[in-house]
């Protein structure tokens, strides 16, 4: 870690790792029957970590702003939690269970972990923030209202990126199932036919469900591509928010001296671009990359003469960053679609235009709102250097970031869940 991400990435691991540890110490232990009521049982498949960003970052600061108690049910070390929180008091219950290593149809162990949420909490809405790491067969339950928010591809594919391991390619929505299990394959050991099975269990989950949050019209235009059956009238875009951070923006215009590679170090991400990228315009712009990622991609980079690695960094601190660094534009390289980009949201509050590949949500919102340039995919590395270039001369004028208006909060996606909630079930008192 230390070779690639440097000693500033590890402290704050180290310290978002400590702020974990507190708040869950913070968290009051109590026995079977004790956690108190939600009307809504929030599941996340995947550990409720801020450090992990996107999907447990947004919902983190979501649940803190909902204006009703909430209960959170999140893996949890060699098992399960539960987690109840009621304006600043936190109440915790945690037990050890069996969790599939690999993508799985069913689980016991899950189904078991969201019938005892239900049962503890009284809930009648159970809400799946996202589907990585649900078992599919085991998230049909009859006996709550049922809310899925489709962050990604999951319910396609386990490989929620799409970015096809065996050509390093954004799969384009394979459906060709030696293709498919050959990627699969890379990372998980499942058998023929297996996702076939997956789609078809997954499709039924979003079809039985009550309400579909999508994060973004892009990624509900994916979906109604993918699945045309789903009913519209379930289909809702909420957009996701994290908390402002307090930084004075970057001013509009001026010259542009830094670049700066902004997100994870992946193929995917578009992180082998950079090197290329940054010796083309190495006579002109300072570029540096911001992010942890895979070790060899961030070794590659680091050992870049033209490149500054800054590594991980702690969740929420981007905005301030960009500005203690003076980056003058961010490059948000992804080569596979982005369902909304939280990290497009922290770069214009920070005053800092984006240039990004024209695909995907951060697409969709540079040109609803401006605050970016976008280069054709096809054109890549290059087609971003030399938009750099013009940058620098002059000869393009480095847009503007939108106001306020155009990003959503926590407190406006809790505003928006409660009253599609509220449309679902009658509150009680």
């Amino acid at each position: 870690m230390l070779q690639g991400e440097g000693v500033r990435g590890a402290v704050d691991r180290t310290l978002d790792r400590l702020d974990e540890w507190r708040e869950a110490r913070g968290a009051r232990a109590v026995p079977a029957g004790g956690l108190g009521h939600a009307d809504v049982l929030n599941v996340l498949g995947m550990p409720a970590a801020a450090r992990l960003g996107g999907v447990p970052l947004q919902l983190r600061d979501r649940l803190r702003r909902e204006a009703r108690p909430s209960v959170l049910l999140a893996p949890d070390g060699a098992g399960y939690r539960l987690e109840h929180r009621s304006g600043e008091a936190l109440r915790a219950l945690a037990w050890r269970a069996h969790r599939s290593a690999a993508p799985a149809l069913e689980d016991r162990g899950f189904a078991d972990a969201v019938a005892r949420g239900l049962a503890e909490t009284g809930a009648r809405v159970l809400h799946f923030e996202g589907m990585a790491g649900v078992p599919p067969q085991s998230a049909l339950v009859a006996s709550a209202r049922l809310v899925v928010t489709v962050h990604d591809f999951t319910p396609f594919c386990p490989r929620p990126h799409l970015w096809e391991a065996t050509a390093s390619r954004f799969c384009g929505f394979s459906t060709d199932p030696l293709r498919c299990q050959a990627c699969l394959a890379r990372d998980f050991d499942v058998p023929s036919g297996f996702l076939e099975a997956w789609r078809r269990a997954m499709a039924a989950l979003l079809a039985r469900a009550d309400a579909l949050v999508f994060p973004s019209a892009e990624i509900q235009g994916a979906w109604r591509a993918l699945l045309p059956a789903l009913d519209p009238a379930r289909q809702h875009v909420i957009a996701p928010g994290i908390e402002p951070a307090r930084v004075d923006p970057r001013p509009p215009g001026g010259v542009v001296r830094h670049g700066a590679f902004v997100g994870a170090a992946t193929e995917a991400k578009g992180a082998l671009l950079v090197p290329g990228i940054a010796r083309a315009v190495a006579d002109v712009l300072r570029v540096s990359a911001l992010g942890g990622g895979h070790l060899d991609i961030l070794r590659a980079l680091r050992a870049e003469p033209g490149v500054d690695v800054r590594g991980y960094y702690r969740a929420g601190t981007l905005p301030r960053l960009l500005r203690e660094r003076a980056v003058d534009v961010a490059l948000l390289l992804s080569l596979v679609p982005e369902s909304h980009g939280l990290t497009l949201d922290e770069c214009w509050r920070a005053g800092v235009p984006v240039v990004a590949f024209d695909h995907g949500a951060v697409a969709g919102r540079v040109r609803r709102h401006g605050g970016g340039i976008l280069v054709p995919l096809a054109e890549g590395g290059t087609g971003v250097a030399a938009v750099l270039r013009a940058l620098v001369s002059g000869a393009r004028p480095l847009p503007a970031v939108p106001g306020e208006e155009a990003l959503a909060t926590p407190a406006s996606a809790a505003d928006a869940h409660l009253a599609l909630y509220r449309r679902l079930i009658e509150f009680g008192p």
